[in-house]
């Protein structure tokens, strides 16, 4: 009997623990994600971590840029050895998602959404406005870094300078807001769940292909997930600025 009762109390705590882990991972976990950008306190101390390592990875590339090839090519090396035919064209669909044509119509789709239903409009409308900006910082910093794509082996066409890699702050400043605004429109945990972990995916698979196609450096998408860090933030509390004013008015 006291091993029977053993067994059952150990039982129990096992299940306590998997439920507390549960529910700590199905409501806990977006809301500590959300808490981490919509805090001043955090959301100062993140913008200031990625920009400084944004900019020390852009500052290495211009004045020593051979620092960083010795980890890009053996990066680039690593994701070349892998190569399969169906990975290849996974790749080059996942690199889709990254595309000004992708995000542009899902932008655009969110637009209109928000215009017809009439809701969310103040988001979807910031949210839209830093989808046309996010251009400008990447050209910008491309002009000034002004650093040569691989040409290992591309599997699709490059064009321009290599850092920061444009699908992957385009990615990151679109669907990484991709949480925020589900966190707005409903309550349901496991639609907020979902969203931190589809975007979160979305992410790391474009930032990933980029040096698997062999059109980016692996330190050109870091580049670009810092970045397109900097401007989630940004645009999260513009909007949060813009929501508070709304409810003085009213």
């Amino acid at each position: 009997m006291n091993d029977q009762a053993t067994t059952t109390s150990r039982l129990r705590q096992e299940h306590g623990v998997g439920r507390g882990l549960g529910r700590w991972i199905l409501n806990d976990f977006p809301a500590h994600f959300v808490d981490l950008f919509r805090s001043h306190r955090k959301a100062l101390v993140l913008v200031s971590v990625a920009m400084a390592a944004f900019l020390g990875l852009a500052t290495t590339a211009i004045v020593n840029e051979g620092s960083l090839l010795r980890f890009d090519v053996a990066v680039q090396q690593a994701l070349m050895s892998v190569r399969t035919g169906w990975l290849n064209t996974a790749m080059v669909w996942l690199t889709f998602l990254g595309t000004r044509y992708a995000i542009g119509a899902a932008t655009l789709g969110l637009v209109v959404w928000s215009l017809v239903n009439k809701r969310h409009r103040t988001f979807v409308m910031v949210l839209a406005v830093a989808v046309l900006l996010n251009p400008l910082f990447e050209v910008g910093f491309k002009e000034l870094v002004d650093r040569v794509r691989p040409s290992l082996d591309q599997l699709v066409a490059g064009n321009g300078p290599s850092f920061p890699s444009g699908h992957v702050l385009a990615s990151v400043g679109f669907y990484g807001l991709v949480p925020f605004l589900t966190w707005e429109m409903t309550r349901s945990a496991w639609a907020r769940l979902l969203a931190v972990i589809g975007s979160f995916l979305v992410i790391v698979a474009v930032t990933i292909s980029r040096p698997y196609l062999d059109v980016h450096w692996a330190t050109d998408a870091t580049a670009g997930v810092l970045l397109g860090t900097v401007l989630v933030v940004g645009t999260y509390h513009a909007f949060l600025r813009f929501q508070r004013a709304a409810q003085r008015v009213r």
